[in-house]
C-alpha cells in the first residue's frame, strides 16, 4: 500500500467523522454528557450469531460442479459500566471461528463423490478492556490492555499449532468522545503502546520440531471506533481504524543480521531489516440489517496493511532453509482486503 494511498482511506474516515459529529443538534453535547457521567450498573450487549451454506451433488452431475459445507460461528459479547462519575470501564470479548468443506473426486474410486477435509476460513479469539477517565475536559486519559490469538495456526504447511501466536498490547493516552447516545457512540484515541508476541515455529521439516519465540514493540497508536445507526435505525454501522507506528522492535538487529546473511545467499533478495516500521493499519466496517428478530444480513469489510507481523521467528540460529520461509511468510508489501456477505440466524443472550 502506498502513502497516498493510506491517506486516502484515512482521509474518507476524518471526513466521516467530521460530518456525523456536525450533524448533532447544538443541544446534544451536554445531554450526553449528563447522561454519560452518571454512575449506573453494568449495560451488556451480547449475541450469538450462526451462518450456514451447504449444496451436494452426485457424481454424475452435468457441468462437474462440486458441493461445499461453510459454516461460521461467531459471538460479540460487549459490557460497559459508568463506575463512577470519573471512571468508565468497556470489555469487548470477541469468538468466530469457521471451516469450508467440498467434494471432490473419491482417489479409491474417480467414480465416487467424498467429501475433503474441511479448510479454515474464520479464526479469532479477542479480548479488549478500556478504561477511561472521564473527567469532563476536553479529552480522557485512558488505559487499555487487548489480547488476541486464533485457535488454530494454520499458516505452516507443516502442520497446525494451538493458540498461536498470543499478541497482547497494552496502551496508554487520551481518549475523545466526539458523539454518544443510547444508539450511537463516536470515540478517537491518542496514545502510545507496547505490544508483546509469544509464538511458536516449525525449526525442523523432518522431526517437526518445535521452538518458542517472544518480541516486543513499542510506538504510537491512533484508534477511532464508531457505532451508527443508518436508515432510520434499520442498519447497524460498526467501524474501527487502529494505525499503530512502531519506533521500537527488540529483533530489530536480528533482522538486520538476517538481511545480511539472506542476501549474501541470494543477491537478488530484497532486504526486509527496515519493513518494522511501516505503519501498522486495520480498518474494520460492519453493516448490520435485522431482517426478524433472529434473522439478520451482514456485510463486512475490513482493509489490513502489516508489512511486517512480528509473529515473526528472527531466530539466526536456525539454518536459512527454515528462517527465509519463516520471515517470508510474515511479509507482506501490500494491503490485504477480506469482504463477506452473510445471511445468519443471530440470538441475543441478554
Amino acid at each position: 500500500m502506498s502513502i497516498r494511498a493510506l491517506v486516502r482511506w484515512l482521509s474518507v474516515l476524518a471526513l466521516f467523522v467530521a460530518v456525523r459529529a456536525d450533524a448533532q443538534p447544538a443541544a446534544q453535547p451536554a445531554a450526553q454528557k449528563d447522561t454519560v457521567l452518571v454512575a449506573g450498573p453494568w449495560k451488556y450487549t451480547s449475541a450469538v450469531g450462526l451462518t450456514l451454506t451447504e449444496s451436494a451433488y452426485t457424481a454424475n452431475w452435468a457441468g462437474g460442479d462440486k458441493g461445499t459445507i461453510v459454516w461460521v460461528l461467531n459471538s460479540d459479547l460487549r459490557a460497559e459500566r459508568q463506575v463512577s462519575p470519573s471512571y468508565n470501564l468497556s470489555n469487548v470479548l470477541q469468538v468466530a471461528y469457521g471451516q469450508t468443506a467440498q467434494q471432490k473426486a473419491d482417489p479409491n474410486d474417480p467414480s465416487r463423490i467424498a467429501w475433503g477435509a474441511p479448510d479454515k476460513t474464520t479464526d479469532l479469539l479477542a479480548f479488549e478492556s478500556t478504561s477511561r477517565w472521564t473527567l469532563r475536559s476536553f479529552a480522557d486519559p485512558y488505559f487499555s490492555f487487548r489480547a488476541e490469538s486464533q485457535f488454530s495456526d494454520e499458516s505452516n504447511p507443516l502442520g497446525s499449532i494451538t493458540l498461536n501466536p498470543i499478541k497482547l498490547k497494552e496502551a496508554a493516552g487520551l481518549a475523545r468522545v466526539l458523539a454518544k447516545t443510547e444508539d450511537r457512540e463516536l470515540i478517537t484515541r491518542l496514545g502510545v503502546g507496547m505490544r508483546q508476541t509469544f509464538g511458536k515455529s516449525f525449526v525442523d521439516p523432518v522431526t517437526l520440531r518445535k521452538e518458542s519465540f517472544t518480541s516486543n514493540d513499542g510506538g504510537f497508536e491512533w484508534n477511532t471506533t464508531a457505532v451508527w445507526p443508518l436508515m432510520d435505525r434499520k442498519v447497524t454501522y460498526r467501524a474501527s481504524l487502529l494505525v499503530f507506528l512502531p519506533v521500537v522492535y527488540s529483533k530489530s538487529d536480528a533482522l538486520t543480521a538476517f538481511d545480511a546473511a539472506a542476501i549474501a545467499a541470494d543477491p537478488t533478495r530484497r532486504p526486509v531489516a527496515d519493513y518494522w516500521r511501516d505503519p501498522d493499519v486495520n480498518f474494520l466496517n460492519t453493516f448490520t440489517a435485522s431482517i426478524t428478530r433472529h434473522l439478520e444480513v451482514g456485510l463486512v469489510a475490513q482493509l489490513v496493511y502489516d508489512k511486517f507481523d512480528t509473529a515473526a521467528n528472527v531466530d539466526n540460529s536456525l539454518p536459512l532453509s527454515v528462517l527465509i520461509p519463516e520471515i517470508d511468510k510474515n511479509v507482506r508489501r501490500v494491503g490485504q482486503f477480506k469482504q463477506t456477505l452473510n445471511v445468519a440466524i443471530r440470538y441475543q443472550l441478554l
